[in-house]
């Protein structure tokens, strides 16, 4: 490779870096906007909505979004079976 052609790959490489930036940005608001819609009002909850907003923030570029979406949908299967054995061993 020549030195022109060195130039163009870099430029090119910082191009697609700014690109996955701004689409992980992107992302993000999606996520934020599932868990802490804007257009609702504060209702019950709205404070364990912020926090999980903002642990999910921490976490998305720690673990990356596949790993986290892992993790938590084994925190979610897991919740469940403890709520099934739960009702099924309170007393009727």
């Amino acid at each position: 490779m020549n030195r022109e052609e060195l130039e163009r790959r870099k430029s090119l490489l910082v191009a697609q870096s700014h690109l996955h930036r701004l689409q992980a940005g992107l992302a993000w608001h999606d996520v934020k906007e599932v868990i802490t819609p804007a257009h609702l009002a504060p209702t019950r909850g709205s404070r364990a909505r912020s926090i999980a907003a903002k642990a999910i923030g921490f976490a998305v570029p720690i673990f990356g979004l596949a790993a986290l979406t892992r993790i938590l949908r084994t925190i979610s299967i897991g919740l469940m079976i403890v709520r099934i054995v739960r009702g099924w061993r309170r007393p009727r």
